[in-house]
């Protein structure tokens, strides 16, 4: 147990060197984020219009382009993000055209680490929901209904409060499960991006580097997945809220130039919170890579000593 406040302070420590190197490389993460978002956005667009053109039948085969285009685009994303961090780490500028230099094979093998890995995720997501989550809820639920069955006076005020708790406390948990899922994919996917191996040996690094340490690395990912989460939220709807404020007021809501701009400023303030995540995970890869790669060179040298001792 005395381990777990280093622990805590080198993860935090990880998360404050991954906002660092955000705020020193601020424009350059940003166009790589805005290089994913201004296709996405303009492609959202027009699969609207084309939606309330289309006939039946037709809306679901437009969502199935839309999707089939995001899940290219989604994974050089997050290559480009952490391989931009990977080389700001290593005290290099972040450029747009290196960081999403990444070879279509090599980005169509991520996607089928990306497939596998995210049909296994959901499998145990869904399991944790059913085994942890959702006797939480139940519990609560019936606790709160206990205590407003003591008088409507007397425990209508603990039984709401007890409510409200329960459910900010199974959605907050909710959502860093799931976080953690992304966070974790985008760490699984660190071997491909970071480094030049083979299908199968990258594999097996990322699997043997979400093993490795796994306890501090769950961690990170529900640690990160909340602070993004919360941030972002937070973030996202300032900016898509404040900015066309004026226009809204001044021109309606129903004004075109009005929502565009709204469309717009939602899609800034998206744009300024996606990056930290793939940063955090480029980051605890290195950090992991070095110290595996260490123990794996003195178990080694070990070995070479006791071979040595025995001749």
């Amino acid at each position: 147990m005395h381990h777990w406040p280093d622990a805590l302070e080198s993860i935090l420590a990880l998360l404050d060197e991954g906002l660092s190197l955000y705020r020193r490389n601020f424009v350059g993460f940003v166009l790589i984020t805005a290089s994913w978002c201004v296709p996405v956005a303009i492609a959202a667009g027009l699969i609207a219009v084309a939606l309330s053109w289309a006939e039946d039948g037709w809306p679901l085969l437009l969502a199935l382009a839309g999707l089939l285009l995001l899940f290219p685009l989604m994974i050089y994303l997050v290559g480009g993000l952490s391989r931009a961090a990977a080389a700001a780490a290593d005290g290099q500028p972040v450029r747009l055209r290196t960081a999403l230099a990444i070879h279509p094979l090599r980005a169509a093998s991520m996607g089928c680490f990306t497939i596998v890995y995210w049909l296994m995720a959901q499998i145990i997501t869904s399991l944790l929901s059913v085994v942890c989550i959702c006797p939480l809820y139940v519990a609560g639920f019936a606790f709160a209904g206990a205590l407003a069955g003591f008088g409507s006076a007397a425990g209508a005020a603990p039984a709401g409060l007890v409510f409200l708790g329960v459910f900010l406390l199974g959605f907050y948990a909710s959502l860093m499960v799931s976080g953690a899922t992304g966070s974790g994919l985008f760490y699984g996917l660190q071997p491909w991006v970071q480094e030049s191996q083979p299908f199968g040996a990258s594999l097996q690094r990322s699997l043997d580097l979400i093993v490795y340490r796994f306890g501090r690395n769950l961690a990170v990912w529900l640690l990160a997945a909340l602070l993004v989460a919360a941030a972002g939220l937070t973030v996202t709807a300032t900016i898509g809220t404040l900015l066309p404020l004026p226009l809204f007021y001044a021109l309606g809501s129903a004004s075109p130039i009005a929502q565009a701009v709204s469309g717009l400023a939602w899609l800034l303030g998206l744009m300024l919170v996606m990056p930290p995540l793939p940063i955090w995970m480029a980051l605890l890869y290195r950090r992991n890579r070095a110290a595996y790669d260490g123990a794996d060179l003195v178990a080694l040298m070990q070995a070479s000593a006791a071979l040595g001792a025995e001749g």
